[in-house]
């Protein structure tokens, strides 16, 4: 039985000794040679709406609050029916060597060619093709990111309404932090406080008040008004991420993502320090359960290749590519902050999942009070309950264990830090829905640039940012919508269908679509550095190397779920995600060849 102090020491060790030397040492200043002479394109092309400078932290919140979103949570808490060695396995291993590099470099990239996406430096090492095949499929994925995590944040807020009325408040406070910050030019010390004041008033008030919208009782079927909360809260979603897609990264995004982040650490610091008070604990999970259990759609899923259809973050997401050359290359004031905010974000994130997630739900695999408390069936364990009650409960015993040692009562501490749990998520959600219906928007106009010398009118009509923003989200809203069974339960009065949101199908598409996009951006970083940056022998190696292993696996993984998954999916989900996988596996095939064909070009040239 391992304790679970020896493992986050171990786990910390391995961040620290990654950030300082393979980040720093070898990637910013053996490959990139980051250097605070060159301006950035925050600088150089400074419009007050998309490219502005921000200062480190901010730029950190909002990167690390607009990458983490709901798969570093939900993704390792369904991975914990393969036992907690395997997935934290792939989250360390894909965070220092695949996570953080592709997140770095595609940062880094987008600085150094202006600020453009990832997608558009395409173009420059893969050719022209490379660059509208590669804009087809991430719109493909950004839609399906906002279909499950839209999906995701409607029934949360329908669960639990309090949490829906903190996400709410936040709004208001996150456009006062930005006016204080860039209007009054109040010190962004005293701003911050400022707004954690309003963030802790607000928590203390949504403990209590929760905004109800409409009846949800998911034994209900959808057409015995069993969902109407949910439908509402995607429409009201959905009308808050084209607003927030639309205004200018200033108004919102900023501030909004700074705060957030505020309220994100601390719950990863509280986990931490509840850690190590119970650290001498011994992890009740299994370090292994089996490699294939039956987790997607109640397939056996084996681990290889599936894992990267089922941890859509924590270890690794092609979703960062976008973030960092869509948004955060636009705002970085000074190309030496690219270390802190992209490479060290991501480790940041593989650290939520690690800390926040794997541990926690190992130390609640079976806990008395949880038994007694009728949280956990006495004869089940953990896996009993879904994925977002897994990581709340989880983080709920750690911190309600720790308090206990303190003489607050266990069940009191428990209710306040499950809740606590519950809004970071919907923080992380609402982060991810508008970054996402942003940088959509970036892909649908980058996508359109052949109709402009033909049909200009048109063109201005189709690229217009609110337009962009409602087409995105109107799709993506289409495919969440609807409410599926996901299996049937026999009971006395005959079998008995059990309901739940649309997140449950889109998953492993949108977690599939996600990592593939995660080995394209790779390869594309791979050339910059191997043709451009002039990267060759071990350093070349290094990213080229697992880019292609990477590459492999999603395309392994997404055949998998094709082959076994998609038929047994509802028709609309069988059309929508299964069309949108396949025509991403085909493109995915293409850009992989193209990707040969100019290293091979590249290699030539050399000789």
């Amino acid at each position: 039985m391992v304790p679970a102090i020896a493992l986050v020491a171990v786990i910390i060790l391995i961040y620290v000794a990654a950030y300082l030397y393979y980040g720093k040492r070898i990637l910013n200043e053996k490959v990139v040679r980051a250097s605070v002479e060159r301006e950035t394109p925050a600088i150089t092309k400074f419009d007050g709406v998309d490219y502005v400078p921000a200062n480190r932290y901010v730029l950190f919140g909002h990167h690390f609050a607009s990458i983490a979103g709901a798969g570093p949570i939900v993704g390792p808490a369904i991975a914990m029916a393969y036992g907690w060695f395997l997935p934290l396995a792939w989250v360390l291993f894909g965070n220092v060597f695949i996570g953080a590099v592709h997140d770095y470099l595609a940062l880094m990239a987008s600085v150094r060619y202006g600020g453009i996406s990832i997608v558009s430096i395409s173009e420059n090492v893969m050719g022209r093709a490379a660059r509208y095949l590669f804009l087809i499929y991430v719109l493909f994925a950004l839609i399906l990111v906002y279909a499950a995590f839209g999906s995701i944040a409607a029934k949360l807020f329908s669960l639990d309404p309090r949490v829906a009325t903190l996400s709410i408040l936040f709004m208001p406070i996150a456009l006062f932090l930005g006016f204080m910050m860039y209007r009054m030019r109040i010190d962004i010390r005293i701003a911050t406080i400022i707004s954690a004041i309003l963030v802790i008033l607000a928590f203390i008030y949504s403990y209590n008040v929760g905004i109800t919208i409409g009846q949800f009782n998911p034994k209900l079927s959808p057409e015995e008004g069993g969902w109407i909360a949910y439908h509402r809260w995607l429409i009201i979603i959905g009308i808050y991420s084209i607003l927030a897609a639309s205004l200018p990264v200033w108004y919102l995004l900023q501030p909004r993502d700074y705060a957030n982040a505020y309220m994100l650490w601390a719950g990863l610091a509280f986990i931490i320090v509840g850690l190590i008070f119970v650290g001498t604990r011994t992890l009740q999970a299994p370090a292994y359960t089996s490699f294939s259990p039956n987790i997607i759609a109640g397939q056996p899923t084996p681990f290889w290749p599936a894992i990267p259809l089922i941890i859509a973050c924590g270890s690794l997401s092609g979703f960062h590519s976008l973030v960092a050359s869509g948004t955060t290359s636009k705002q970085l004031a000074n190309e030496l902050d690219a270390l802190f905010v992209g490479y060290g974000g991501m480790l940041t994130e593989g650290a939520l999942s690690s800390f926040a997630v794997i541990i926690p739900i190992s130390l609640a695999w079976q806990a008395p009070e949880l038994i007694q408390m009728g949280v956990i069936p006495e004869d089940k364990n953990i896996l009993a309950l879904g994925a977002i009650q897994r990581y709340q409960v989880g983080y709920g015993y750690v911190m309600a264990s720790t308090l206990d040692n303190f003489g607050i009562q266990f069940a009191t501490a428990y209710k306040v830090f499950t809740l606590f749990a519950a809004l970071i998520l919907s923080m992380y959600i609402m982060t991810t829905l508008d970054t996402s219906t942003r940088l959509a928007r970036f892909t649908w106009q980058e996508l359109m640039d052949w109709i402009e010398p033909k049909a200009p009118s048109l063109y201005k009509v189709l690229t217009n940012k609110w337009v962009a923003s409602f087409i995105v989200v109107f799709v993506g809203t289409a495919l969440a919508y609807p409410v599926i069974v996901v299996k049937t339960v026999e009971t006395p009065q005959g079998p008995v269908p059990v309901y739940d949101a649309a997140f449950q199908a889109i998953w492993p598409a949108f977690a599939g679509t996600n990592q593939m996009l995660a080995a394209i951006a790779l390869m594309t970083s791979a050339l910059w550095v191997y043709l451009i940056l002039k990267a060759r022998g071990l350093y070349g190696a290094l990213i080229i190397v697992p880019a292609v292993a990477l590459w492999i696996t999603v395309t392994a993984g997404l055949a998998w779920w094709l082959i076994k998954v998609a038929p047994v999916l509802p028709a609309i989900q069988k059309i929508g995600a299964g069309s949108m996988t396949l025509f991403s596996l085909v493109l995915s095939i293409i850009l992989m060849v193209l990707f040969v064909i100019s290293l091979l070009r590249g290699r030539a040239a050399v000789r």
